[in-house]
């Protein structure tokens, strides 16, 4: 399916919002397994796992700040239109 013209930036907003959101999860799920674990690998694995988690997390919110900072940008440039 072809979109025509870009998303909208509230809707690229929400995207990435929701994105951090599940995200989060994985990383809690991640660590919380990892806790539970019996065997030392497994837990080794699982944590590094959220470490990833982790570092998505991160990505993603440097996306949301520059988004916000460009939005803010556009918004002083049209005058809020």
């Amino acid at each position: 399916m072809k979109m025509s013209g870009s998303p909208e930036p509230r809707a690229i907003m929400e995207v990435l919002m929701e994105a951090i959101k599940r995200e989060q999860e994985s990383y809690d799920y991640y660590y919380r397994t990892a806790l539970q674990a019996a065997k030392p690998a497994t837990r080794k694995m699982l944590l590094s796992l959220a470490e990833w988690e982790k570092g998505h997390i991160e990505e993603l919110t440097n996306h949301v700040m520059e988004l916000k900072a460009q939005m803010e940008i556009d918004r002083a440039i049209t005058g809020g239109l």
